[in-house]
């Protein structure tokens, strides 16, 4: 059977090589160093066994490019596999049926956004947060499509709705920043040690209190946490005490109570529900509710 450290190599080696740009076996080695991932000519050679043998996926070098591609049949979801893989890595079940592979995909159903990318970063970060070490990468802007190197403080990692997020310091801007770690590549956990700050501390902590992630403490620095009410349907209670809309919620009849920062996520949320909810406090929160309600029904 596999083995956590097997299955987490396997995934680097099969990432790296998705990126269809034929890298070398040098390149592949040192992809993997970078998380931290040392192997030597003969572990390498066996893992690429493992990956034909475990997934089904030829490695195969090609010698006029000097590099490996992934050879496999064209119906393979690719996405789908690195997703399995991920939860292979941290799931003891599903890393024992790794033989089952082929029929255990037909049972598992993703979104089309890979969930899974980024995810390999977490421990490292984990690390880096508890050790205060600075980190440094490479960040895609998804509207631009340009990279761009930061080097930060990381103060805090965030899932929201299957995609995580990572609140640090970037001390050349004196600001905050939030990023997407399906955005990041190219991590490097540096030797710099820096310093929580108290006050930044308390910002970071900020950044749990909204609903989301759109936190923008230069422009707000005071935003304030903000009791809200709202009226639910029996119907939508039934999903709110499955999968509640902040660690802050409280439900007392059909009224569920929150207490955080108003951002425009929070309010995209609401319009969300529909005729399911009413917006009952704030008040400023029920008008602008009830102005973007009016705007859009104006359009119809």
């Amino acid at each position: 059977m596999p083995t956590k450290n097997t299955i987490r190599r396997n995934y680097l080696i099969i990432r790296r090589i998705l990126q269809n740009d034929y890298p070398s076996k040098r390149t592949l080695l040192d992809y993997m160093k970078r998380y931290d991932v040392e192997i030597g000519e003969r572990t390498f050679q066996r893992d690429l066994a493992d990956i034909r043998s475990n997934f089904d996926i030829e490695i195969i070098y090609d010698e006029q490019k000097n590099g490996y591609y992934a050879q496999t049949d064209s119906t393979f979801d690719f996405d789908k596999l690195l997703y399995f893989i991920g939860l292979a890595e941290s799931s003891d079940i599903i890393l024992s049926t790794v033989k089952d592979r082929n029929k255990l995909l037909e049972y598992l159903s993703i979104s089309p956004t890979p969930h899974a990318k980024g995810v390999e970063n977490i421990g490292r970060l984990l690390q880096a947060i508890q050790s205060q070490m600075s980190i440094h990468f490479e960040h895609r802007n998804y509207q631009t499509g340009r990279l761009k190197e930061y080097t930060v403080f990381p103060y805090l990692l965030k899932e929201f709705e299957g995609m995580w997020y990572m609140f640090a310091y970037v001390d050349e801007l004196k600001a905050f920043r939030t990023f997407g770690l399906d955005r990041i590549s190219d991590l490097i956990i540096t030797d710099n040690h820096f310093q929580r700050e108290k006050v930044l501390e308390l910002t970071a902590d900020k950044f749990n209190q909204i609903y989301g992630i759109i936190y923008e403490p230069d422009n707000n620095p005071n935003a304030p946490i903000e009791k809200v009410e709202l009226r639910f349907s029996d119907t939508m209670l039934h999903y709110l005490k499955a999968l509640p809309l902040h660690q802050s919620q409280t439900i007392d009849e059909n009224i569920v109570t929150l207490h955080l920062i108003i951002n425009p996520e929070l309010e995209n949320k609401i319009i969300s529900y529909g005729e399911q909810v009413e917006v009952l406090y704030p008040l400023s929160l029920r008008e602008r509710i009830i102005k973007r309600l009016q705007k859009a029904i104006s359009q119809y």
